[in-house]
């Protein structure tokens, strides 16, 4: 697959992705020097911003054929001399079990709706299921096990999906997990009217006149280094 046949503009970055490039940052030696792994590449934005903050490695993965095609253009354009690796793959599909890194992102789909798909977006751009979490928990299961000792998490998550269960989920697998930053996202008529009607009763949403926007945070998770010298 090449770029020539794709249109771009289906893996323009979102709010969701800005959200995790401004918290690289802000915080850029947790990139610097640290083999990282992008989960659900996309663009391929995050990969390119740890790159871009001095990571050793990257390794980036999508399920979407397209979405590697655009993100290797990217790398190979905005990261020439940087070592980076795509993969094709569903969540850890594509990661070894035994394959460890210092830093993982993601910015999963997590839509609390199963039809929905946004404009000229890739269909796996938005839809987390029913429930939202058809990506975040497969995620959750093997996040701890991808982990360094002293190796960090950063990613996006809907409130209305369940927050505190997914910050439960985090610390019963031994992780120190906390929510970073929240933003509000507009949801226009399209959205609203694929949302789930047990998400939409679910907590995360502000409702200003005929205005609904939704709550979107940024988690961060940690694992502890080993307690042995």
């Amino acid at each position: 697959m090449t770029v020539d046949s794709i249109d771009p503009a289906q893996f323009t970055p979102s709010e969701y992705s800005a959200m995790i490039v401004r918290h690289l940052m802000a915080e850029s030696g947790v990139a610097r020097d640290a083999t990282v792994c992008d989960i659900g590449t996309g663009s391929g934005i995050l990969a390119q911003t740890a790159l871009k903050l001095g990571a050793s490695h990257a390794v980036a993965t999508d399920i979407d054929p397209d979405a590697l095609a655009v993100a290797r253009h990217a790398l190979a354009d905005t990261a020439p001399g940087s070592r980076w690796d795509l993969r094709a793959g569903s969540i850890w599909q594509a990661i070894a079990l035994d394959e460890t890194f210092d830093l993982v992102v993601a910015n999963l789909p997590n839509f609390p709706g199963a039809s929905f798909r946004p404009g000229n977006r890739s269909p796996h751009w938005a839809s987390g299921g029913a429930d939202g979490r058809q990506f975040v928990d497969p995620f959750l299961d093997g996040l701890a096990a991808r982990l360094n000792p002293g190796g960090r998490a950063v990613f996006t998550q809907n409130r209305c999906i369940g927050l505190q269960r997914t910050l439960d989920r985090l610390a019963g697998d031994g992780l120190s997990a906390s929510v970073r930053d929240i933003v509000l996202v507009a949801m226009g008529p399209e959205k609203c009217a694929a949302l789930d009607p047990d998400a939409a009763r679910a907590e995360g949403f502000v409702r200003v006149g005929r205005h609904v926007f939704l709550e979107v945070c940024l988690i961060g998770a940690e694992k502890p280094r080993s307690l042995i010298s």
